[in-house]
């Protein structure tokens, strides 16, 4: 007797035109990677079954594949984890840009038990294909394990594999669009000369900071600060030399403020921190240790000729005046400038105490 599969064809291409068809309208519609990550991944789940499945990317300068998003059990173990150049199904197929879908990982000397002992697991069938960008480059992979029947465990098969490959060549384009939007986005907010935040960037969070402030009733402190003498440096040494003394102080406020402050260069030759729930005495102890590093690198002579300076305007404000915290770290900038190569210059009690913490 001839079975009739004619029902059975054509649900089961329904089905492939229903994953394409949301995959599509998914990658289209966002440019937030984790948010495409996250879709794509379920509407995975839906259609293969597996038990645990993962997308790993991988990573240019030591070509390890990092765990980016893992679903299934004990997900969260996985967090943070990598795989060496070349380890196990998933690192074989990154390697080679092949996919591969395999019945039993036991036989197969490709595999690497290292995540099955870290989550108490035991993986018997993978189907694992390549995330390909528009150069046709391996950028990450796809890995499903496990695949779930209604009554046991199944394997994956070559249909599987076939359809898992299409969708990560549109999965690996959308990486790399999403990639190229998020470097567009990074440079418009990037200082070029320096490589620290710009003056978009900062006013973008100086106004968020603003509005925590306001509804947490928080301080904020503010670092104005502006190179001594950069325009008789560009005069008697030129402009390249007047560009190594910017990043050179670029670099000295880098490796100065929290993980928490934001850093910018404010425009020409003025740089800008802010320093969330932070007070005057925060912003005292930060201008010190920046000070401290330009007397130290004052001391290497790293520009023959050239001396660095920095002077330093510090201002902290609460809910009732933070509008005006940019002006006011600004004035104190120019007094600051004025009077600290010049005691006899003070006129105020608040210059007084700038002067004593910054030269005892």
């Amino acid at each position: 007797m001839k079975i009739d599969t004619t029902n059975a064809n054509t649900t089961t291409v329904e089905s492939q035109l229903d994953i394409f068809s949301n995959i599509g309208r998914i990658l289209a519609s966002s440019l937030d990677l984790k948010e495409v990550f996250r879709h794509v991944m379920e509407i995975i789940g839906d259609y293969f079954a597996p038990r645990n499945w993962s997308l790993l990317l991988m990573e240019e300068e030591t070509e390890r594949l990092k765990f980016e998003i893992v679903m299934g059990v004990d997900a969260g173990k996985l967090k943070n984890f990598y795989l060496e150049q070349g380890e196990g199904i998933a690192g074989w197929v990154c390697l080679n840009g092949k996919p591969l879908v395999v019945e039993n990982v036991q036989k197969d000397p490709r595999f690497s038990s290292r995540v099955d002992q870290l989550l108490d697991f035991k993986t018997r069938s993978v189907v694992c294909v390549p995330l390909l960008n528009g150069k046709n480059r391996v950028v990450g992979v796809i890995e499903l394990i496990n695949k779930l029947t209604s009554d046991s465990e199944g394997v994956f098969t070559e249909m599987d594999m076939a359809i898992l490959s299409s969708i990560g060549v549109f999965t690996g384009i959308a990486v790399e669009n999403a990639f190229l939007y998020q470097k567009i986005i990074e440079l418009a907010m990037i200082d070029s000369l320096t490589g620290i935040n710009n003056r978009h960037y900062f006013n973008e969070t100086f106004e968020r900071e603003v509005e925590r402030i306001h509804r947490y009733g928080h301080t904020l402190c503010v670092l104005m600060m502006d190179v001594d003498g950069l325009k008789a440096i560009n005069d008697q040494h030129g402009h390249l030399t007047g560009d190594k003394v910017l990043c050179a102080i670029a670099d000295i406020l880098k490796s100065s403020v929290r993980k928490s402050d934001i850093l910018a260069r404010f425009g020409g030759d003025e740089f800008v921190v802010l320093m969330p729930l932070a007070g005057e005495y925060e912003g005292m102890e930060l201008s010190k240790r920046i000070q401290g590093l330009i007397e130290r690198w004052n001391e290497k002579s790293l520009i023959p000729g050239v001396k660095l300076g920095l002077s330093i305007g510090i201002h902290t404000s609460g809910p009732k005046n933070v509008k005006d915290i940019l002006s006011t770290a600004d004035q104190k900038l120019y007094q600051d400038k004025s009077f600290r190569k010049k005691a006899e210059e003070i006129m105020s009690e608040d210059q007084m105490r700038h002067y004593l913490w910054d030269n005892l």
